[in-house]
């Protein structure tokens, strides 16, 4: 499944790429001047946690940032908590890169429209990583898989967020009606929904989880993929294959279980 806009999102991929791969160092600390205390402290810790990991002191962060231990834990509470809002920056950044729609037009086919998704989300964990900060894109996937307290509500809301945005697609997918107000306004998934109770939110929240769990066996396994690769990263043409194959495969899984089941009257 390779469309114009499979296409659109792997020209801009290339883009990222090639930007990422000319990215200046992050600034030296003598060149922030007027910045504001906490943005000045969140830069140096970026840097710091780039470079050493979790090994990262309080101490040189406040150096670098020209900031006291005390006002890291008036912003941030603790350590913890400013490598929490590190890694949500992170977060952050690659979805106005790569949002979650791909930049697909909500009136595109729906297979079409999950291609986009599929393809940003692995753009996301394989293809916006600049060279020197690939520490904090293995701390930002370990942050997911083993929780770190102070980053959970920044997971919680993106996975509902996740949720919200792709069951109504495998809805439409499937074909059941949209979920809709009592006006006609098709509704985002509701968070009263997340925890489904019946058996067609739980097959599709199944659904969802299927389909999450391809893309995110590239984001477990990533640090392997590399080293077998001898560190180097994927390519977009490379991330392209895999969206068009987990898009395909999740559309025939889709397909196949819709002609078992019978959607609910809405």
């Amino acid at each position: 499944m390779k469309s114009r806009f499979g296409e659109k999102l792997l020209n801009a991929a290339r883009d990222m790429v090639d930007r990422c791969g000319h990215c200046s160092p992050p600034e030296k600390a003598d060149a922030v001047g007027g910045m504001h205390t906490r943005q000045r402290i969140l830069d140096a810790a970026r840097s710091e946690f780039a470079k050493k990991g979790t090994t990262a002191t309080v101490r040189d962060i406040c150096r670098i940032a020209r900031a006291n231990i005390a006002a890291v834990n008036y912003h941030f509470g603790s350590k913890d908590g400013l490598l929490a809002a590190v890694l949500s920056s992170i977060m952050d950044e690659t979805l106005r890169l790569y949002p979650m729609d791909g930049g697909v037009p909500r009136d595109a086919a729906p297979g079409e429209r999950l291609y986009g998704f599929v393809f940003a989300f692995l753009c996301r964990i394989l293809g916006t990583e600049k060279p020197d900060e690939a520490v904090l894109g293995q701390m930002l996937s370990e942050a997911f898989m083993r929780p770190l307290p102070q980053f959970e509500q920044y997971a919680e809301a993106h996975r509902i967020e996740v949720l919200r945005w792709l069951v109504p697609l495998l809805r439409e997918i499937s074909g059941c009606e949209p979920l809709a107000d009592p006006e006609g306004e098709t509704l985002a998934y509701p968070s009263s929904m997340l925890s489904p109770t019946n058996a067609e939110d739980r097959r599709f929240k199944l659904l969802a989880r299927s389909i999450i769990a391809q893309i995110l066996l590239y984001n477990s396994l990533r640090s392997r993929f590399l080293e077998a690769r001898g560190g180097k990263r994927f390519l977009p043409d490379e991330i392209e294959e895999i969206a068009r194959h987990i898009t395909a495969f999740s559309l025939g899984g889709i397909h196949y279980l819709s002609e078992k089941q019978t959607c609910r009257d809405s």
